[in-house]
């Protein structure tokens, strides 16, 4: 077993609580850097970028399974993180 599929199945398995920090944090600090007046410190670029790169891994495990027709993976991985990022756009804009 791969360590992609380690790491799907732990967070499928895992409590909401658990889940949440790395399916729906990362894609909310990628949305609030895009708030009209933000000042980008060092450490907020750091971990933007390194937000950047979690939610990128974690879309592609979205889209893999979608072509897996995983919903359970899908609905994890890409439906709740960009539901968030929606949800953080629309509060900072507003």
């Amino acid at each position: 077993m791969s360590l992609t599929e380690k790491y799907t199945k732990y967070l499928n398995q895992v409590s909401w609580i658990v889940a949440e920090i790395p399916l729906l944090i990362p894609p909310a600090i990628v949305a609030y850097l895009f708030h009209p007046n933000m000042d980008y410190p060092v450490k907020l670029i750091i971990v933007g970028f390194l937000s950047v790169v979690v939610t990128l891994f974690n879309s592609y495990i979205g889209i893999r399974a979608v072509f897996k027709k995983d919903v359970e993976t899908m609905f994890n991985f890409l439906v709740l993180p960009f539901s968030m990022a929606v949800f953080v756009l629309y509060l900072g804009f507003n």
